[in-house]
């Protein structure tokens, strides 16, 4: 009988791991960066965008970061536009402010540039239909700084 509370008391622990790692995982993100050429300046693009659909309601968040060692780095220019997509069959997306991309009913970008800043960054929630099967965000960093520029982006999958 001891062996038996055993072997559920694990069974429980290994199921409340599973769905703890489970809920824990519940978005796409991704990140790169590069270095303004010939500056320490690192220019970092960020975007983040629910995994779980429901509702016809996907939020996302995008940034782009100017840093030095870490630290917060203003710049001339940061700009970051985000790129909103719908995957699926027929699916389409809608975000507050957004233009298409590409006369694209699946794709809509928004942008936001900051003058004498370190960062710039865009979030909200897009509207789906159709056939929808992932919302996913791109996120694309430009800075410039003392005339040099630089642009990286990233989705976030």
């Amino acid at each position: 009988m001891k062996n038996r509370s055993k072997a559920l008391a694990g069974a429980v622990l290994a199921v409340g791991l599973i769905v703890a790692g489970a809920t824990s995982a519940q978005a796409f993100s991704g990140s790169r960066s590069v270095t303004l050429p010939g500056t320490n300046i690192n220019l970092q693009a960020n975007a983040w965008s629910q995994s779980v659909l429901s509702g016809g309601r996907a939020d996302f968040a995008t940034s782009s970061k100017a840093t030095v060692n870490g630290s917060a780095k203003s710049v001339a220019t940061i700009k970051n536009t985000a790129t909103i997509e719908a995957r699926g069959v027929n699916a389409s997306i809608s975000v507050p402010g957004g233009v298409s991309v590409g006369g694209s009913a699946s794709a809509k970008s928004l942008s936001w540039t900051n003058n004498n800043a370190w960062i710039s960054d865009l979030g909200g929630t897009a509207s789906y239909s159709g056939l929808t099967v992932s919302v996913h965000a791109n996120s694309a960093a430009f800075a410039v700084h003392q005339g040099v520029k630089n642009y990286v982006d990233v989705w976030s999958w």
